[in-house]
């Protein structure tokens, strides 16, 4: 009984242990099922809870982008909404601190600076700057796009973030496989942020010599190939940002540029900086096209190989850019360089009388203008192969004066030469005298075309562009409001009928006057044909001698909607539109 009891003793504790153990581990249970209760996996912050844990971070960062991407799905992917915002509250500062602070797996990274990036939340710009700071070639491209990307639309403008940008510029190789994907993103990213400070690293980049692929380079000499298409790359952006920046002291180097024939692929976009510097442009210029420039023409003489063409070679090309901008200025020295000029280079005097067309008009241009042509032979030719005088004849176009229809027609009619060039130079004439002719010039204008193009074949473009300008003035005659209400109607801008609205845009140009310039910027958006389009900006800067901000801020409007559309061949047609903006601003 003693031993019963005794034994009893003993295993009465062990019972109540068992029983109070399982209790316990019950209550555990409970407790526990509760807590797992709060972390509710259709919640992101299940998952941001996960970011600090190597092994969990990956299927983590994986679902908050889902999180993210249903979020803006279902906002019509609006990041303002406030379900978004709710969200990008939750997510991007533990992301942020994830990236800064995480090592190790780069797929990882990559895809939390994807995310980051994508949520525009500036909030996330350390992550983003430090992608840039980190980016190493061939290997940090994904990233170092998403970054700038992000950067270049939400308007960061931070010294760290202007500093990682251009260094990664300096890096990255656009002929590399990874950098061929993303050095177009790149270049227009820091298009839209332009910076000052980046103004030393991109004169170094511009400065630097180039080496013209060649026929037998193509296929054999792979590194040769390389290194031009990484320097056309770095080159053709830094004159571009030197443009946007305004930066007076890049004009020269930019000028050089154009002189290069190693550089040719970046000439178009040098001239375009030096129409958006504008008018600080003009004293660089105009000392090269007058010889008054030693540091030009030595460069020159290193970079020209016809010895004998180098004098000729700069004036030729800052004629050209003299031109391109537009202004005013430019007349007096064009005009002093014709009289420099010897009278047998017939090449130099096209060139010069070309681009002189270019600038706002006065009676001392046309008369030189007209002299230049009225002593040009029929065979002479100008780069890259069209005939001169032909090239004039529609030049002088842009002056917009009917009264120079007399003069064609005396050119047309005395013109030497073969029978071929005679009849280029005749149709040249009649074109443009069909686009500057007014109403009271339409008998004499027909009794020509009788006269030159006799047989039913003969000029046949010709004779159908006189009809419909007949037609047209007939139903105008001198109303401006008549010729624009038909530069937008929907008839003309068909292939077949476009000549009609493009004899509208000259009548505008002639008749216009400064309120015109505004009245047909407003119809650009209705005009679709695209030859319609690039006549109708002619007549804006025709009508704009002095430029005009306000039609300039208004042509950028136009163009951004386009944009916007997402529409190529509105997009494309525009390219003019964006040439004479800037060349309104440069007159300014």
């Amino acid at each position: 009984m003693i031993r019963t009891l005794h034994t009893a003793r003993k295993i009465t504790p062990l019972i109540r242990s068992i029983v109070f153990g399982v209790a316990g581990v019950a209550a555990i249970s409970a407790v526990t099922a509760v807590v797992a209760g709060c972390e509710d996996e259709n919640q992101p912050e299940y998952y941001t809870k996960r970011l600090n844990d190597p092994a969990l971070r990956p299927a983590a960062v994986k679902r908050l982008v889902q999180f993210f991407e249903d979020a803006m799905t279902r906002a019509d992917k609006k990041r303002d909404d406030p379900k978004v915002k709710e969200l990008l509250d939750k997510i991007v500062p533990p992301l942020t601190k994830t990236y800064m602070e995480s090592q190790g797996d780069d797929r990882t990274r990559a895809e939390i600076l994807k995310l980051l990036a994508d949520t525009r939340d500036v909030r996330a710009k350390d992550a983003w700057i430090k992608a840039l700071k980190d980016y190493q070639p061939n290997v940090g491209e994904p990233e170092a796009k998403s970054a700038i990307q992000a950067i270049a639309e939400t308007k960061v403008t931070d010294q760290a973030a202007m500093d990682a940008i251009i260094g990664v510029f300096v890096k990255l190789e656009a002929s590399s496989p990874k950098g061929q994907l993303i050095y177009l993103d790149f270049k227009n990213a820091m298009v839209e942020i332009a910076s000052p400070g980046w103004k030393p690293q991109l004169l170094e980049r511009l400065n630097r010599p180039m080496e013209m692929v060649s026929q037998a380079d193509k296929g054999t000499n792979e590194d040769k190939i390389r290194a031009y298409q990484n320097e056309q790359f770095w080159q053709t952006t830094a004159a571009e940002l030197l443009g946007i920046i305004k930066a007076s002291d890049a004009v020269k180097p930019l000028f050089k540029t154009v002189l290069d024939p190693n550089k040719a692929d970046v000439a178009a976009t040098a001239i375009m900086a030096m129409v958006k510097i504008g008018k600080d442009s003009m004293n660089v210029l105009i000392d090269s096209l007058l010889g008054k420039d030693a540091e030009i023409n030595e460069f020159a003489k290193t970079v020209v190989k016809d010895k004998k063409e180098v004098e000729v070679t700069v004036v030729r090309s800052a004629a050209l850019v003299i031109g391109t901008l537009g202004r005013a200025d430019g007349v007096t020295p064009l005009l002093t360089a014709l009289g420099k000029a010897d009278s047998k280079d017939h090449i130099t005097r096209a060139i010069l009388a070309r681009e002189l067309a270019k600038l706002p008009a006065s009676p001392e241009s046309l008369k030189a203008f007209i002299d230049v042509m009225q002593n040009m032979p029929a065979s002479a030719v100008i780069p890259p192969g069209a005939p001169a005088v032909a090239t004039l004849e529609e030049s002088i176009a842009s002056y917009y004066d009917s009264s120079v229809i007399d003069v064609l027609i005396k050119l047309g009619n005395d013109i030497k030469g073969e029978a071929d060039d005679k009849q280029v130079v005749r149709d040249a004439a009649l074109a443009t005298i069909i686009k500057l002719m007014r109403k009271d010039q339409v008998p004499a204008v027909e009794k020509l075309i009788g006269d030159w193009a006799p047989k039913e074949n003969d000029s046949k473009l010709e004779k159908e562009a006189f009809k419909k300008a007949k037609g047209l003035l007939d139903a105008c005659g001198d109303k401006v409001e008549c010729y624009l209400a038909k530069i937008e109607e929907a008839a003309v801008q068909e292939k077949d009928q476009q000549f009609v609205g493009i004899k509208a845009t000259y009548m505008l140009g002639i008749l216009g006057n400064d309120s015109t310039r505004m009245e047909i910027t407003k119809r650009l958006q209705n005009i679709k044909n695209p030859a319609i389009k690039y006549a109708a900006v002619q007549a804006i800067d025709h009508l704009a001698p002095s430029g005009d901000k306000a039609v300039a801020d208004e042509m950028k409007r136009i163009m951004d909607a386009n944009i916007a559309k997402g529409d190529a061949n509105l997009i494309l047609g525009d390219n003019p539109v964006k040439q004479v903006m800037f060349r309104l601003l440069a007159r300014q």
